[in-house]
């Protein structure tokens, strides 16, 4: 421990502080009393307290006659320049909390990203183009990037983004969920394969040796795999990196799939190939929310957030439910 003395906080208030430069800016205690709205005798009192807190005597008053003193005139620039960060202090403050806050950060994941987010979009222009007629403000900005569940969770953690639409497994610590909706997923195969020949489509059907699933690291690859009540060491026949491909290794008959019902249309050249089946009974379905860490300071925002896109969804992707 080295020897140098430790500095005591200032002893005193930015109100009295602000009285002191009242003084010094009127040369008069009696204006400055006015100008404060105070009694003169608290005016006195509050530039006593920095005096004494400060240890020098600010001030000479001796009958009419004002005079700062040689500490004053040391001291009162710096008075004013605590008072002047103090201000910009507030100001940013209020700005931070006022509409001129910048965007939220939300990641999304990849399996549904490309066919969640077009909806938001469409959902937030007309919004934006209700808004300008009204000549109300628009709709809550926010900016989308793409990764992958475990991208995101650590992207959260280390606040690189604000908030995250995943489809979570229940092992999230540290988040605060927002639910949005539910999504049901729907059988993919190629027309005439097996699979859409039985009479009535549950989750025992399936096996996942037959599949087309996405990569690791893909949560609604972990998805399928529980649907199919897949052990350890159930692979898919094949492995695709996207949904978009997905669909084309189904179609040159790889094997099926299954597909969440935001991202089930067919590509148009696929169209005489493939064949959507719903599951009979209750679908098996993911649950999609829009999380952020505990504690984050936004998350009235972020909860105004997730209700804006369930509003997005019921107006225009009534094919998954809240």
């Amino acid at each position: 421990m080295n020897g140098s003395r430790v500095q005591r906080p200032l002893d005193c208030s930015l109100r009295e502080l602000h009285a002191v430069s009242c003084v010094a800016a009127e040369a008069n205690f009696g204006r400055a009393a006015r100008r404060l709205g105070i009694a003169q005798a608290t005016l006195s009192g509050q530039v006593r307290k920095v005096e004494e807190a400060l240890g020098a005597r600010l001030f000479e008053r001796r009958g009419r006659r004002f005079l700062v003193t040689d500490e004053g005139r040391a001291l009162l620039p710096q008075i004013d320049g605590l008072l002047a960060a103090a201000g910009a202090l507030a100001d940013e403050s209020r700005r931070l909390a006022s509409a001129e806050l910048r965007p939220l950060r939300v990641g999304v994941i990849p399996t549904l990203g490309p066919y969640l987010v077009p909806h938001l979009l469409a959902h937030a222009g007309g919004a934006a183009s209700a808004a300008a007629r009204r000549k109300g403000p628009a709709e809550l900005p926010f900016e989308v990037s793409e990764h992958r569940t475990a991208e995101l969770l650590e992207l959260l953690a280390v606040g690189a983004i604000d908030a995250a639409v995943l489809a979570p497994s229940g092992r999230e610590p540290g988040l605060v969920l927002e639910p949005l909706f539910t999504e049901p997923f729907r059988l993919l195969a190629r027309r005439g394969s097996a699979i859409l020949g039985v009479k009535r489509l549950v989750p025992n059907c399936l096996d996942a040796h037959e599949m087309v699933l996405l990569e690791e690291g893909h949560c609604m690859r972990d998805h399928a795999l529980a649907i199919c009540h897949a052990g350890s060491g159930d692979e898919p026949k094949l492995a695709a990196a996207s949904i978009e491909t997905l669909k084309y290794l189904v179609a040159a008959g790889a094997g099926y799939s299954l597909l969440p019902a935001l991202a089930c249309s067919i590509p148009t050249e696929l169209g005489t190939v493939l064949e959507l089946r719903a599951f009979d009974g209750q679908a098996p379905s993911r649950h999609v929310a829009l999380a952020a860490r505990t504690g984050y300071p936004r998350l009235g925002e972020v909860g105004r957030l997730a209700a804006w896109i369930r509003e997005a969804v019921r107006a225009r992707a009534p094919i998954v439910a809240e």
